[in-house]
């Protein structure tokens, strides 16, 4: 037995209790599992805060996943109309369409002696590609840069207008002696406008030639080199790199030529094309 005296601070009496040994075990138990519980829930709530801080990092993580699927979900939709435009526009130029091995041609500035294969001899024999006579072949028409946005799915390939101006003379017409030796279309304008690139690519040629005055030579890759011809002045060297639409030259008069014009032609893998199957390819898309 055991005798617990309480004294208070005032002047009451003091209490007094006893306690009996069954007593004392009952609450050194009832303090052994306070205590085990007091330990208990501090283990509890240290596991509770950081299972919560994990479920934070997941939830974060989940949804920048669920933007990066949301992203990769668009720019697939966005790759499929890319690849149904570029689709498109190889169809509308008579191209092959695209296959699983897709590869972007290299630009690259050829070595001199090709250089020199393809500067423009019109006495030699080239192989000219056939097409039927039509309206446009023999009226005078004028050329306008098509605004399609499809230009700028087809960066290689010379689908844009160099110059606004007036279809002065054909592609390959046909005269009194039979097809005449005329490999391009020529575009009469003002001198002094500025002629653009029909597409990207490099200047293989820019100089003096006596048939076409100052000429410029863009090769675009995969095969497409184009002609700019009677300029007043190239505005590039050759070597430069150019994108499409880039100002190269300035219209003008020189060579054999009895008014202002530029010479514009369209080659590819040594054959010479109708440069209008390009430039209007997009005018009524």
């Amino acid at each position: 037995m055991y005798r617990v005296l309480l004294i208070p601070d005032d002047k009451d009496e003091p209490t007094a209790f006893d306690l009996s040994m069954r007593s004392i075990r009952f609450l050194k138990i009832l303090a052994v599992i306070l205590l085990v519980h007091f330990i208990g829930g501090i283990v509890f709530y240290v596991q509770y805060y950081r299972i919560r801080e994990k479920n934070k990092k997941l939830t974060t993580v989940n949804k920048k996943l669920e933007e990066n699927m949301t992203m990769i979900n668009k720019l697939t939709a966005e790759f499929e109309v890319l690849e149904k435009d570029q689709n498109r526009i190889r169809n509308v130029l008579g191209l092959s369409s695209l296959n699983g091995e897709r590869v972007s041609p290299e630009i690259y500035l050829p070595d001199e002696d090709r250089t020199v294969n393809f500067l423009p001899v019109y006495s030699r024999d080239e192989q000219r590609m056939p097409r039927e006579e039509s309206e446009l072949d023999r009226y005078n028409f004028i050329l306008k840069k098509s605004k399609s946005s499809l230009h700028d799915y087809a960066k290689s390939v010379p689908t844009l207008l160099p110059v606004d101006g007036v279809l002065s003379s054909d592609y390959e017409y046909d005269t009194a002696n039979g097809p005449s030796q005329h490999r391009g279309i020529d575009i009469a304008g003002n001198k002094g406008d500025i002629v653009k690139a029909s597409a990207d690519g490099v200047v293989i040629f820019a100089g003096w030639t006596y048939d076409l005055g100052n000429l410029m030579i863009i090769y675009h890759g995969n095969g497409f080199y184009t002609y700019y011809g009677h300029n007043q002045r190239c505005l590039l060297e050759r070597g430069s790199l150019v994108k499409k639409g880039e100002p190269i030259a300035m219209l003008g008069n020189t060579g054999i030529s009895s008014a202002p014009h530029l010479h514009f032609e369209i080659w590819k893998d040594g054959v010479c094309y109708d440069p209008k199957d390009f430039i209007l390819a997009f005018s009524n898309i």
